[in-house]
């Protein structure tokens, strides 16, 4: 990216003092700092914030709560992100063998570990 010597920060009001009616304010505030970036002339989409380091602030308002996102945008040609090693993917050879369900390795669990089944 080209815009490293610059910082990005936009705000945005949530009416609610709960973090989780927070996520409207927090996506559109993520959402304009690309624009804000492209505004100053970096040519870049929503997915370049992946693997970059967001700082975000949260102030109290009378009505609720205010929330800041900033970026500065790492220099062009930094380390990418640190990525998860999948497993291999299952080429529908009946070895036996099952590939795992997640990168964890574990096996999905409907249930969620509940004991009383699914839906109970």
């Amino acid at each position: 990216m080209a815009t490293t010597d610059k910082k990005f920060t936009a705000t945005e009001e949530s009416t609610s003092k709960h973090p989780h009616d927070w996520g409207r304010a927090m996506a559109v505030a993520i959402c304009r700092l690309t624009d804000m970036a492209r505004e100053a002339g970096d040519p870049v989409h929503h997915e370049a914030l992946i693997g970059e380091d967001l700082h975000l602030f949260v102030e109290d308002t009378a009505d609720g709560v205010s929330i800041s996102m900033s970026w500065t945008p790492r220099e062009q040609g930094a380390l990418p992100p640190a990525t998860i090693a999948l497993p291999p993917a299952d080429d529908g050879a009946d070895d036996g063998t099952e590939t795992p369900h997640s990168a964890s390795g574990q096996r999905f669990d409907p249930t969620g570990g509940s004991t009383a089944g699914v839906g109970q």
